[in-house]
């Protein structure tokens, strides 16, 4: 029997219990259509047609009795992000075998050749068996999205969680991260950034122990480069033609057939289909993109039919052009000829789903690619996937669904020839407009974790919704994106995106509704103030303060009002300012009933209170608001109220409670993935773990946050930097400038999570000391 993951098990249970797709859909907080497709999975895995059998088969099978995963294994690391592949390798023996022995003599090795040749597949599996002979693994930058050469260096950088800011010192910065490490990083769809080539051969220069696997169409022409040529697979040659077993045998026969059989287990490949596909693969020209388009569709036509089809079909096809490449034009032709196979409603499913980047979740698919269609998403999707257009993949719980590029450029080309680009981006925008403001809403209360992690795995959907729609006649969209995406930015370290889209919403606003123009300037105030500009942050306050009380709304005020008392810390008039603004904040918070609000002027008073010295009633505000997030679930201010006690039972004495409290915001902060969080607690640790004895690993921690701080762009927040100023002194006079200084470097070599690792660990350098001097 198939395995089952963790989500298909939970809604399995509530099915046995007799809780309808509405209730299940309501407790898992997934929409309808998600539910949907989870039974449609669970049905398929137990070769039941019903929910009472699945019930019984569960039962039967012992499902429910199944233990969850460890603690253990939960906490556990991602150490590559080398994706895991969905079915078994075919073929290619040969090059797997001259590849493993071409990377031990050569640090940049490039497959090159035609689309659809399947240089990706093979470089992923190359990596994921070769990831165990790096020290620091083997690891995926995407590019096939990229437009600019120059954003290369941004990409590599956060495969790595550097998240280095896209300007000259980036280069320099990857260039100090990788000088040490053994690692083999694959370059995937390089062919259109041959600008970033040079960046390549610095990186390789800087990094004696770095390895480069590359995909491209085209060489790189890097000093060094050992280029590998990707070919079709093999074709059966005439004398294997009447042999069965010789034609099984055959790379590219061998890859159809085992598609072929998992379209339709029940497909009987005796001699005569066996030839059929033998045909079929002479056809396409080995291709295996274009053989796997073709054996998923084999649950419709016989290998024999299908045969006859393609020999009939192929060269007449419109995207066959005669001055294209002949294997580009094969490609193309088995891709466009797979899409009129599909019906009408599938057609449009598919030309629409090319507007999605990242991939896209089934309430995302409903709400863009529904219109004028009769197809029940759930179908239409299973039928996409099934067909190899979509690839489907678990995200936190939840299915998501890709398209290979070269799939969702041919089906963008469509979109646009049937004069449907358009209407389908507006739907596109829409939706995600509608969804961030959603998360704005949710987004600090029981749903926290949940909208961290969805905000981030449709990033790349929002960066295509606001570019649309602010570069375009529909700027109303982009408008409350920018609006609504502020806490997004922050707390998952995007603050360099964040301003250039509130920057451009900006300049397009001068005919927004007033509500919006309030909330997109609350929303500039916020991540100036993140950024450290003050000016700017309190005059974009302050003019939504006006357009807030315009419109008689006082909780946007009280927002505006709690975020403008941070704007003022420099001098003792501002911060005596700042506690009556978020005095009357908190009063209207707690009039209106807003408990996240309340939370957020309790946490902003206990700043303005711990910058004034006054301790005992900065732990009281701190204590409360910790009380209150706790109630209401906001998991990540919960980890910064434990980081914020922490630095004041560090100005006690209590240097043990400190490290305790700090470490378990930081926890808190890795569940969440929120790079910022984390970096911030790297620093305010440094204090605790320098006073308990162990300065040479606070160095290392004040090192490894101040680089990935400058990665976010940021620096530390106005109200935590007198504390950290306190930690960086006692840990210089501690260590003496030049031990600080090489503990400090290490840690700036360090990545993210290689940090926090080590922090929420006891090790600490050999050679460190008894007790800090």
């Amino acid at each position: 029997m198939e395995r089952f993951s963790e989500r298909e098990i939970e809604i399995l249970r509530l099915m046995t219990e007799g809780l309808s797709n509405r209730e299940i859909s309501q407790r898992l907080a997934l929409s309808p259509e998600t539910i949907k497709w989870y039974n449609k999975q669970l049905f398929s895995k137990l070769g039941v047609s019903s929910r009472a059998r699945a019930a019984a088969a569960a039962t039967e099978y012992g499902l429910l009795n199944s233990p969850g995963p460890s603690a253990a294994q939960e906490g556990v690391i991602r150490r590559s992000n080398l994706p895991a592949q969905l079915n078994s390798y075919v073929g290619r023996t040969r090059e797997i075998s001259e590849l493993k022995e071409l990377l031990r003599s050569s640090r940049l090795v490039v497959l090159t050749g035609a689309g659809g040749t399947g240089k990706t597949r093979l470089a992923l599996q190359i990596a994921a068996e070769l990831q165990g002979n790096y020290r620091e693994g083997a690891w995926l930058a995407e590019l096939a999205t990229l437009n600019e050469p120059g954003l290369v260096p941004d990409v590599i950088s956060r495969v790595f969680d550097l998240n280095l800011p896209g300007d000259a010192s980036l280069v320099d910065g990857l260039k100090r991260f990788l000088a040490p490490k053994h690692v083999l990083l694959l370059l995937d769809n390089f062919e259109h950034l041959l600008g970033a080539a040079p960046l390549i051969g610095e990186l390789l220069a800087a990094a004696p122990q770095l390895t480069v696997l590359a995909t491209s169409r085209e060489p790189t022409r890097i000093y060094g480069e050992h280029v590998y040529p990707v070919e079709p697979l093999p074709l059966p040659s005439e004398e294997e033609a009447g042999h069965t077993e010789q034609l099984l045998a055959n790379e590219s026969v061998a890859l159809f057939v085992q598609r072929a059989r998992a379209a339709r287990p029940s497909l009987r490949f005796d001699s005569p289909q066996v030839a059929a596909a033998a045909r079929i693969c002479h056809r396409l020209d080995g291709l295996p993109l274009a053989i796997e388009l073709a054996a998923s569709v084999t649950d419709v036509f016989a290998p024999s039919v299908l045969a006859e089809r393609l020999a009939h079909d192929l060269w007449s096809l419109p995207d066959g052009r005669r001055d294209a490449p002949a294997r580009h034009a094969t490609l193309q032709a088995a891709i466009d000829w797979s899409y009129r196979l599909l019906d009408p409603d599938e057609q449009a499913g598919f030309r629409r789903l090319s507007v999605f980047r990242g991939g896209a979740t089934l309430e995302g698919i409903e709400a863009v690619c529904r219109r004028g269609r009769s197809t029940e998403t759930v179908r239409l999707v299973t039928s996409l996937v099934g067909k190899n257009f979509l690839q489907p993949r678990e995200d936190h719980g939840e299915p998501r669904f890709t398209m290979l590029e070269t799939v969702r450029e041919f089906a963008a080309a469509h979109l646009e020839s049937e004069r449907e680009t358009e209407v389908v981006r507006l739907s596109h925008a829409a939706y995600f407009a509608e969804l961030s403001e959603r998360a704005d809403r949710e987004f600090r209360g029981p749903r926290n974790a949940y909208w961290m992690r969805r905000l981030r795995s449709e990033h790349q959907n929002f960066a295509a919704a606001l570019d649309w729609s602010l570069h375009g006649p529909e700027p109303s969209y982009g408008l409350r994106l920018a609006a609504s995406l502020d806490d997004h930015w922050y707390y998952n370290g995007f603050f360099t995106e964040g301003r250039h889209w509130t920057d451009l919403a900006e300049q397009r606003s001068e005919a927004a509704p007033a509500i919006v123009r309030a909330r997109l300037l609350r929303s500039i105030g916020n991540l100036g103030y993140a950024r450290g500009d003050l000016g700017r942050s309190r005059a974009s306050l302050e003019a939504a303060v006006e357009l807030y009380r315009a419109q008689s709304d006082e909780r946007g005020t009280a927002w505006c009002l709690a975020s403008l008392a941070l704007t003022g810390l420099a001098s003792e008039g501002g911060r005596r300012q700042g506690v009556e603004w978020a005095e009357l904040a908190l009063e209207i918070f707690r009039r209106s009933q807003d408990r996240p609000g309340e939370a957020d002027a309790l946490n902003i008073l206990g700043e303005l209170a711990r910058v004034q010295g006054d301790d005992d009633r900065a732990r009281r505000y701190y204590e409360e608001c910790l009380n209150l997030v706790q109630q209401t679930g906001e998991t990540v201010r919960e980890g910064m109220q434990y980081e914020n006690l922490g630095v004041l039972a560090y100005r006690r004495g209590d240097y043990q409670l400190s490290r305790d409290l700090i470490r378990r915001g930081m926890t808190l902060s890795l569940n969440l993935g929120t790079n910022y969080g984390l970096a911030s607690h790297l620093a305010t640790l440094a204090g605790p773990v320098a006073a308990l004895g162990q300065p040479r690993k606070a160095a290392r921690l004040l090192g490894a946050a101040n680089t990935h701080l400058q990665a976010l762009g940021l620096d530390q927040q106005p109200a935590d930097q007198p504390d950290l100023r306190r930690f960086l002194q006692a840990v210089l006079q501690a260590l003496g400038e030049d031990e600080f200084q090489a503990e400090w470097d290490r840690g700036q070599a360090m990545t993210l999570q290689e940090a926090v690792d080590w922090a929420l660990s006891d090790e600490a350098p050999d050679t460190d000391l008894v007790s800090a001097r």
